[in-house]
């Protein structure tokens, strides 16, 4: 009896946690980069990578708490922070082992852009890129490479979309993006995306888009949505969410 007593109070014990960590939310942080994050009309947190991020916690039956923030703080906090999840994090060689990875949410393409006027035309050889201003945000993959490769000249940001408005402001003469980002950047602050020029390929960091988690996280929660982001990309959500958004898989 006193044996059958003990088992059944473990078994409460247990079943009260896990319906306690079911139901308790999960931190997520990101920042503002269109069209991946975007601030909607109504102050929510939209974009196709945010999408993405909702469809794996739907199949996970997991709740988000999803906060944007300037890239540097999203960073700091999912490198600090247990069961912290970011998003949209580039794959690079230096933060491989710094995170646990759940998928990709998207192949990027980034470029050297400049003004036109500027930049008649393309620059292939990358030393003579190094002469110039660069913009890039702190904390961001971009900045640690132009760093790890002597870039001396560098305008580090607080937010990513603001490196577009530093170009036409004369404060830098280089940033690095993606053609799409750029698009919806222009767009949204009213500059002519027409007037820029894509001067190189920046092919060292084309690189996937990730959902990733703090690497001290619980490692069944991160089973879960490593599970929860093949389950939905194998039933066609992702890819569906791509056509949404205009752009064909990749």
């Amino acid at each position: 009896m006193f044996r059958y007593a003990l088992n059944l109070i473990k078994y409460i014990s247990f079943l009260c946690f896990t319906l306690s960590s079911e139901a308790k939310e999960v931190k997520v942080v990101t920042e503002y980069l269109a069209p991946y994050q975007v601030n909607n009309a109504d102050n929510s947190l939209g974009g196709l990578s945010t999408e993405i991020v909702q469809a794996i916690f739907k199949q996970a039956n997991k709740t988000p708490n999803i906060i944007a923030l300037p890239w540097a703080r999203a960073y700091e906090t999912a490198s600090s922070e247990k069961n912290v999840m970011i998003y949209s994090i580039a794959q690079t060689k230096e933060r491989l082992e710094r995170f646990h990875w759940i998928g990709s949410l998207i192949n990027e393409k980034l470029y050297f852009w400049g003004l036109k006027s500027q930049f008649p035309e393309a620059i292939d050889d990358l030393n003579q890129l190094k002469k110039f201003i660069v913009a890039s945000a702190r904390h961001s993959n971009v900045a640690h490479y132009l760093k790890r490769n002597n870039f001396k000249h560098n305008y580090k940001l607080v937010k990513e979309d603001q490196n577009i408005l530093m170009l036409f402001k004369g404060r830098a003469e280089l940033i690095i993006a993606t053609e799409l980002t750029l698009k919806h950047n222009a767009k949204k602050l009213n500059l002519a995306f027409d007037e820029l020029i894509k001067i190189k390929e920046f092919t060292d960091l084309n690189s996937d888009l990730n959902l990733a988690m703090n690497l001290q996280s619980d490692p069944k929660l991160v089973a879960e949505f490593q599970r929860a982001y093949t389950e939905i990309k194998a039933q066609g959500v992702i890819n569906a969410i791509y056509k949404k958004w205009g752009i064909t898989e990749l």
